[in-house]
């Protein structure tokens, strides 16, 4: 204690008679700083004197997360979010792109909502972008923006990281990677990731990176939607455990709610470790100019946010989804993460995060698709307006008619397994019947008339 009395002992001497004059209502006294970083006070000021010769604000974000079932209080800046990892994303609403990245700098234009960006650099509140069309450059906060599901996005090394000739740790150095560096993969190989750095060639270590599999649930993977639980290396592990190359992916729904540590904490998360944020809370600083001290920081007011979605019995989100065994699960389109998942009972999505289930089909699993002209179906049930309501679409008196038709014994047992299409106007299915396994196809505006497809 002795040495840090001293150190503040000249601060406190320091202090002219001006400051009593700052703080004659103790009430509203308010501390400001020679920078955000200092760690003891220089003095006090009213609030009306320091709103009064204000210059600027800016925001500083921190948040609540959980991590090996504690909680902790992590700065921004050691946390990597998933917006951050991102290439292409749009505006969520109309949004000025400024010159610089502070609320007081000058508005280059207006962007409107939904306006496609390239982000270019980011730092813990503000992303550096490119318009998608003019190519204009500017500067938007981060909270403005919202992902997109097809894009690949890039990685970001959370260390600084060399850069080498082959793809091995004891290949030569070519340069260095600072720590942060936005790339974009040219491939993968033996853990390790090829990219072009300024022109130069080589190989990085893959582990050493964040990237947008790191925080997502559904990775879109030869066509389709697939769920996944993590990224291992140059692979993802989808939620049946099976390992798919990572250039594979050519889109991610991704969890808003996990972080990527860049700073270890003493005691708490470690470097890479994922999160789960609970609460991202907000001080606005400001700067303002005070006679006999100067340019001086405080903060201005805080802001916090919960962030935990509200959940309901009949609701899931896709991180609690990704913890059950998944029966069936189908999306419209790339484009569209709109989709139905059967798991412990039938779930409908409008994005890919939120799940909210359809109480007719209790808490059963069935096979579940969707056609590409629309159709949703759901065991031997079809809906025509997007799962809003379910009608019979097998009739199984007519399945087992085509069954013993064709092999000349009446199925005693009949499990449907599977559900596709061949055409934009036949549908086929698959049944089990104990003994064999049956594909029949039907015309969808005639699902009466089934017949046996034969190998």
């Amino acid at each position: 204690m002795y040495p840090i009395f001293l150190a503040v002992f000249p601060i406190l001497l320091a202090v002219p008679s001006a400051h009593a004059a700052l703080a004659t209502d103790a009430s509203a006294a308010i501390s400001f700083y020679r920078t955000k970083e200092s760690p003891f006070a220089s003095g006090q000021a009213n609030r009306s004197a320091l709103e009064e010769r204000l210059i600027s604000t800016q925001i500083e974000s921190t948040y609540r997360v959980r991590w090996d079932r504690k909680e902790f209080e992590l700065e921004a800046k050691q946390i990597l979010k998933d917006i951050q990892v991102a290439r292409l994303v749009d505006t969520k609403s109309a949004c000025q792109l400024l010159s610089l990245n502070r609320n007081d700098s000058g508005t280059i234009k207006v962007l409107g909502p939904n306006a496609t960006l390239e982000i270019l650099e980011t730092d813990d509140y503000w992303a550096k972008v490119k318009t998608y069309r003019d190519q204009v450059i500017g500067w938007v906060p981060l909270s403005m923006l919202k992902n997109r599901h097809d894009d690949a996005g890039v990685f970001v090394n959370i260390l600084d990281t060399y850069l080498r000739k082959t793809p091995s740790s004891l290949a030569a150095v070519l340069t260095t990677l600072p720590r942060l560096s936005r790339v974009e993969p040219l491939g993968f190989e033996k853990g390790f990731m090829k990219i072009n750095r300024n022109g130069i060639i080589g190989y990085v270590d893959i582990n050493h990176f964040a990237s947008r599999a790191d925080f997502s649930n559904l990775a879109f993977i030869d066509g389709k939607w697939i769920p996944v639980t993590h990224r291992n290396g140059e692979f993802l592990v989808s939620a049946q455990r099976a390992q798919i190359p990572l250039q594979r992916a050519k889109g991610f729904v991704t969890n808003q709610l996990r972080g990527v540590v860049t700073r270890a904490a003493p005691g708490g998360p470690q470097l890479l470790s994922r999160v789960e944020i609970t609460k991202p809370e907000a001080n606005i600083w400001a700067l303002s100019k005070i006679n006999g001290h100067g340019e001086v920081w405080w903060k201005r007011n805080a802001v916090s946010f919960e962030t935990t979605p509200a959940t309901s019995s009949n609701t899931l989100t896709t991180e609690q989804l990704m913890k059950r065994e998944i029966y069936s699960i189908a999306f419209e389109s790339k484009s569209s993460v709109r989709g139905i998942v059967s798991s412990e009972g039938v779930y409908t999505t409008e994005d890919g995060l939120n799940w909210k289930q359809i109480p007719q089909f209790g808490k059963q699993n069935y096979p579940v698709y969707i056609h590409p002209k629309g159709q949703w179906f759901v065991g031997a049930f079809k809906s025509v307006n997007q799962g809003q309501s379910f009608e019979p679409f097998i009739r199984w008196e007519q399945v087992a008619d085509a069954i013993q038709g064709a092999h000349l014994k009446n199925p005693k047992l009949m499990r449907l397994t599977q559900i596709e299409a061949v055409s934009n106007s036949q549908i086929i299915i698959n049944v089990d019947t104990g003994s064999s396994k049956i594909k029949l196809s039907s015309s969808l505006s005639t699902p009466s008339s089934w017949s046996v497809v034969k190998n």
